[in-house]
């Protein structure tokens, strides 16, 4: 729920896991795995994923409106080529409001839950 300049967010869910395209070349092996994982939100097996996922809610009057996706980082390293290129499609094919949350994993060990919000400029767009 957006309400003012407060986005309130009450559920979310994972994509699921699937088998990722097979290769050859081992030495470019964990490139490959992480960009095919960061292209994931953007597939469209996932996409309609997320639209059964978001009716499936709803049947249990669980108010399912999609704000966006999320995903982690390490020490603030996450804002890539896969990233700005997941928050451009869900702002231009979902809603221009969508926002990409991200967890930093490596500062919430350190005692206090980090989560930031980031949305694309307009002028961006």
């Amino acid at each position: 729920m957006d309400a003012k300049s407060t986005l309130e967010i009450t559920n979310s869910f994972p994509f699921p896991a699937s088998e990722p395209p097979p290769t050859t070349d081992t030495y470019h092996d964990n490139n490959n795995m992480s960009q095919w994982a960061a292209a994931a939100p953007r597939s469209k097996a996932n996409a309609i994923y997320q639209t059964e996922m978001i009716k499936k809610l709803r049947e249990v009057n669980v108010d399912a409106n999609n704000v966006g996706w999320y995903t982690s980082a390490n020490l603030g390293n996450f804002v890539n080529m896969n990233m700005i290129e997941n928050q451009y499609h869900y702002q231009k094919e979902l809603n221009e409001r969508t926002v990409a949350l991200v967890h930093d994993v490596s500062r919430s060990s350190q005692g206090s839950l980090s989560l930031r919000a980031f949305r694309l400029s307009p002028a961006f767009m």
